[in-house]
């Protein structure tokens, strides 16, 4: 399978790109800049390509042909709300829209938890959430088949390999090594199509957890 990754460099995405070569996919790591395809030297079946979703749509559409899924990752590199605005809601839009016209048949989005409902998350993290928000219903409503991942509060910690998933769940948190293993085992679980589901640590295999989606 050919899958391109955007935001392959950033805390959760390198290890998306990571899981997905081990798996023997061939993956396109899309950066924002070039400067960062030092971190991805030496990781099979990865080929750094430039991917802005920020910069010409066009060059996108580009970078998607040929590519079977795309796992998008990306996030504002600060919490202002014009950053966020141009990365989380109007980047991703962007995305979405290149991969449709570049053909892809699958996408799957990296949310947040309460995305789907903002006013009932964390004021401090409101304007994430209303931008992905906008973002997800934008996906949702494409010609694309789509599966969108709210996790929980994200930690850097090692993988567990056990989480929790349903289409709502109470806060939790959860870290970026198992919410990339959750990104890259939903492409072999058709239950994760067309739909959106939250994600926080537990005590179940990414694989049957995915498969037990209420």
């Amino acid at each position: 399978m050919q899958v391109t990754v955007l935001g392959a460099t950033g805390r959760t995405g390198f290890h998306v790109v990571r899981l997905l070569a081990a798996r023997g996919h061939a993956v396109k790591a899309g950066l924002r800049s070039r400067k960062r395809a030092e971190l991805l030297r030496g990781i099979e079946n990865v080929k750094p390509v430039l991917a802005d979703v920020t910069a010409d749509p066009a060059d996108l559409v580009e970078v998607l042909k040929d590519s079977d899924v795309v796992i998008t990752t990306i996030g504002a590199p600060d919490p202002e709300p014009e950053s966020v605005n141009l990365v989380d809601r109007d980047g991703a839009i962007t995305a979405i829209r290149a991969a449709e016209e570049a053909g892809v048949a699958r996408f799957v989005q990296l949310s947040a938890q309460f995305a789907d409902s903002p006013d009932q998350g964390d004021r401090l993290v409101r304007s994430i959430l209303l931008a992905k928000q906008i973002s997800d219903s934008v996906l949702q409503k494409s010609a694309l088949t789509w599966t969108i991942v709210r996790p929980g509060t994200l930690s850097d910690g090692p993988a567990t390999g056990r989480v929790k998933a349903a289409g709502h769940l109470e806060p939790g948190r959860i870290t970026r090594q198992d919410v990339a293993a959750v990104l890259v085992g939903t492409l072999a679980e058709p239950l994760t199509e067309n739909r959106g589901f939250d994600v926080v640590s537990g005590e179940f295999p990414v694989a049957p957890a995915l498969a037990a989606l209420d």
